[in-house]
């Protein structure tokens, strides 16, 4: 089932922040932008994607992997 494209236009613009504030985002292991990621989690089919943060020395966000955790 496909969501609809409205839904993902949150997750896009969260990640645009992300990435204005120098965050690397990645999708499967592989550097991707916020388009593609809200891409591939709208049209997740027999799963969705499971985010990983992890932080710099300082504590702060450096980098989010988007992972694929398929259904069960």
């Amino acid at each position: 089932m496909k969501r609809k494209k409205k839904s993902c236009k949150p997750l896009k613009q969260e990640l645009e922040l992300y990435r204005e504030k120098g965050i690397s985002l990645y999708l499967d292991g592989e550097p991707s932008t916020p388009k593609t990621i809200a891409k591939a989690c709208q049209f997740a089919d027999g799963g969705g994607y499971m985010r990983d943060y992890t932080e710099d020395e300082k504590g702060l966000i450096a980098r989010v992997d988007f992972d694929f955790i398929g259904a069960t």
